[in-house]
């Protein structure tokens, strides 16, 4: 089976990983921690980066951010079409309502012509680059200077805006460091703020609310720290970002080629001046029924092809049901789109064998 996904790891991976196990700090302490936050802080250019267990609690960390900074926000304007952690982030401390906005068919994040008709001076806006595709943070703070933007950036990570990389320019953001991750410790994610005050207090929370003096804390705290063992997972991941990155872009490369003269087919549309971050490669089958689609699944299943669905609109989900939100876009692109294998080992051999399935599938 060629899976959908798998993480790139190099011989500093293990090493890292072993040397950080001996040396007994295998918890939320050791050398690796500052090291990997400090090699991430430099690569991505920006000033504070707060390392995490996973990328939902990352997430969750902005939404207490927001809580801290910006208390009479009680609104967090959402794409609908989106993996439910950046929806839960927002509902677990039952501080915000989610007001969605259908996605967009080309570029498969939310439609942002509707975003004048929802934003007020109570909402913030989450920005989703759904698949890796990205949204340009600086140009819509820009046109909307009063809104604060911030960024659930799992997907979007490595990707840019202009000449910075996505997470960097919005008041605070998350990354993901999951196994389909371009980068990954296994589990493992990173909140980033250019707001000194916030990282300050966010810094402190992520830790049990530990006060200055050992045991005593003055804050509702959460544990939300990275391990030591997943930094030095992290940190050799770091070290070969540029070689994962080249290889991830070959691949979307050679997929684009075999399916960019089939009509029936189309890619995402990406903004001017950003840069797709690669995550996954996904295509849209502009005239599949869902029928059609789940058929195209089961059987590239049975040629050994691993694939994903589109997400689901968010009244798809029942405890999220009962949310008001126009749909129609984001059941088209969940009944229209799939994802393929794109991890960094994929062979141009492979590619070619998925491409051979899928050409061969539409035009029989």
């Amino acid at each position: 089976m060629i899976p959908i996904y798998k993480p790139y790891f190099t011989e500093n991976n293990l090493e890292y990983a072993h040397d950080a196990i001996k040396s007994g700090w295998v918890s939320s302490q050791g050398e690796y921690l500052d090291i990997a936050k400090n090699k991430l802080k430099e690569y991505l250019d920006c000033k504070k980066i707060i390392l995490t267990n996973n990328g939902t609690t990352a997430t969750h960390l902005i939404a207490l951010a927001l809580k801290y900074k910006y208390p009479h926000i009680n609104k967090i304007i959402v794409p609908n079409n989106v993996y439910v952690a950046a929806w839960n982030s927002f509902l677990f401390d039952k501080e915000y309502k989610l007001v969605p906005i259908d996605a967009d068919l080309d570029t498969w994040n939310f439609d942002l012509n509707k975003l004048d008709s929802v934003i007020d001076e109570n909402s913030a806006v989450l920005i989703v680059h759904n698949i890796g595709n990205v949204i340009d943070v600086p140009k819509l703070k820009s046109k909307y200077p009063n809104t604060i933007f911030i960024e659930d950036n799992c997907e979007g990570f490595l990707g840019k805006y202009g000449e910075k990389f996505t997470g960097t320019e919005s008041f605070a953001s998350s990354i993901s460091f999951f196994g389909n991750k371009t980068l990954t410790s296994g589990e493992g994610g990173a909140f980033i703020t250019n707001d000194c005050d916030v990282f300050e207090y966010i810094n402190k929370i992520k830790s049990q609310g530990q006060s200055n003096e050992k045991f005593v804390h003055d804050v509702l705290g959460y544990n939300y720290r990275m391990t030591n063992v997943q930094a030095a997972i992290l940190l050799g991941q770091l070290e070969c970002v540029d070689e994962i990155k080249e290889k991830k872009h070959k691949i979307f490369e050679q997929y684009r080629s075999i399916f960019e003269n089939e009509k029936s087919i189309s890619f995402q549309k990406i903004e001017q001046s950003t840069t797709h971050s690669e995550w996954m490669f996904g295509m849209r089958f502009n005239d599949f029924t869902l029928n059609q689609k789940k058929d195209l699944e089961l059987h590239l299943f049975k040629m050994g092809i691993d694939t994903r669905p589109m997400f689901y609109e968010m009244s798809k989900h029942d405890y999220l049901s009962h949310i008001p939100n126009e749909d129609v876009i984001a059941k088209k692109l969940n009944e229209q789109c799939l994802i393929l294998p794109s991890f960094p080992q994929l062979t141009e051999s492979q590619v070619n064998f998925i491409g051979d399935k899928i050409l061969k599938y539409i035009n029989k």
